[in-house]
């Protein structure tokens, strides 16, 4: 089973104002998505209100074969909202409208397996009101030996405004076995710094798991061991971005669980194996920039 852990909720998406759309979001929502478009068996672990917009989410996740089981419905409360607004290279600002009751309660798999992979990351992984459940289905996924992908997912605007984030943000590091970000993450982490420096960086923290840089149109650049691989982007016209980076994530998780790459995480990665991780994600992430969607086209 792969699972996903991370915010649902309703994207609205304006290009101009005679042009709104809206999709079900959220990062591991969306790779939630593309994996069960892709046919794989995936889980999302997150959290929506009890109003017609979680009705909406809900029968658009079973309606696509993701899994509802552990998504936690807090009654009499709304589900969270993001306005995303499209420039002229279709990438996209945001504007958040959270909704969360005072007390929260992530649900867990009892149990997680060595087949299993766990993807999870983004703002709502630094999430202080659910740091402590958070972090302990981490430990529960890397105690049932499941291979723990990690996205910061650190984009310009967001900060992080206290010690306990920046601590939050450190351990979800060096509990992952694949660390994948943008080059736009890592500067708003570390500051703006050569890849090279950014994988010094995380290697402070995470001294073995393979780290994933995405460059937008320059392509993807990977540090596993002791050598690194390069590989341009797939180039197409994008008609939104939004979804891309989750897509990526998505491909990778995809090819890792079809190879069995994951399965023996003490021996590592080849470079065979890196390069079809990446060129399974950069194909999910280009399919999802053509479109209006935030993830790939079912299958």
């Amino acid at each position: 089973m792969i699972y996903t852990l991370g915010e649902s909720l309703l994207d609205v998406i304006v290009e101009n104002p005679n042009k709104v759309i809206s999709r079900a979001g959220g990062a591991m929502l969306n790779v939630a998505v593309s994996l069960a478009r892709a046919k794989a068996n995936v889980s999302l672990i997150s959290e929506l209100g009890d109003d017609q917009t979680s009705s909406f989410i809900i029968d658009f996740l079973k309606a696509n074969r993701v899994n509802t089981h552990y998504i936690k419905k807090y009654y009499h409360n709304n589900t969270s909202l993001a306005l995303a607004f499209l420039d002229a290279n279709k990438k996209p600002s945001y504007t958040f409208y959270k909704s969360y009751p005072k007390n929260r309660n992530l649900l867990c798999p009892a149990n997680f397996g060595e087949g299993d992979i766990l993807l999870f990351g983004s703002l709502y992984a630094l999430d202080i009101s659910i740091r402590n459940q958070l972090k302990e289905v981490l430990i529960a996924a890397k105690k049932g030996g499941a291979f723990i992908c990690y996205d910061p997912n650190i984009r310009h605007g967001h900060h992080l405004e206290s010690e306990a984030m920046k601590i939050a943000l450190h351990e979800n590091i060096a509990l992952a076995d694949l660390i994948k970000g943008s080059d736009e993450d890592f500067e708003n982490i570390f500051g703006k710094q050569s890849c090279d420096d950014y994988l010094l960086e995380v290697r402070k923290l995470n001294p073995t798991a393979p780290i994933i840089i995405t460059r937008g149109a320059a392509g993807v650049l990977t540090f596993i061991s002791d050598f690194r691989i390069e590989m341009p982007a797939i180039p197409v016209e994008p008609v939104s971005t939004i979804g891309a980076g989750d897509a990526f994530n998505a491909g990778i998780a995809f090819a890792m669980q079809q190879g069995n790459f994951h399965r023996n995480k003490e021996k590592g990665f080849s470079k065979d194996q890196i390069e079809v991780l990446l060129k399974s994600g950069l194909s999910f992430s280009a399919e999802v920039c053509t479109s209006s969607d935030n993830y790939i086209d079912p299958a």
